[in-house]
């Protein structure tokens, strides 16, 4: 097993780790239409992708005014026969690692409220406060628990409600 960096993860490569899976990141009932990401990472086992995690930059807005760059993660995915054997771990990790190097202080991500452990685990602190995204019929509040992470001494998020400007990762 082996963690690579990819310069472009489609259609082809997505196949590979959903063979054949319906739904499953969990959230087609939500009918959000997501960012596409700027840097991947994936597992390998024997040429096959089994696993992939996506980042990309992103702007912010607090309700007291104040804008932030973060580094947006999304798109955590592990084969569903290799599901609860840490590759999860080693995944986000690996892309953790790659994204603080970007600059930007804080870490972002949204997840189901049953994966919110997962990323406690990995450093990531779950928030109360609101954060909407902007959808192709507007701004829209994010369904999913919104998590942040430090890549920087002291990088932490507004205490108030976000909006992520543009679609959410």
């Amino acid at each position: 097993m082996k963690v690579i960096e990819l310069t472009h993860f489609g259609p082809d490569e997505y196949g590979q780790i959903v063979d054949g899976e319906q739904d499953p990141y969990g959230t087609d009932h939500l009918g959000m239409d997501w960012r596409e990401k700027s840097g991947h990472v994936a597992l390998v086992e024997e040429g096959r992708i089994i696993a992939h995690a996506g980042w990309v930059p992103a702007d912010i807005g607090a309700a007291s005014g104040e804008q932030l760059q973060v580094v947006g993660l999304g798109g955590v995915m592990v084969h569903r026969a290799h599901r609860g054997n840490g590759l999860g771990h080693q995944l986000v990790a690996a892309a953790m690692e790659r994204m603080g190097r970007l600059g930007p202080p804080v870490g972002m991500l949204f997840c189901r409220t049953e994966r919110v452990p997962f990323y406690q685990s990995l450093g990531w602190h779950p928030m109360e406060d609101r954060v909407t995204a902007d959808q192709p019929s507007g701004r829209v509040e994010v369904p999913l628990v919104t998590c942040w992470t430090p890549f920087l001494e002291g990088g932490s998020l507004p205490d108030s409600a976000l909006h992520v400007d543009g679609l959410p990762f």
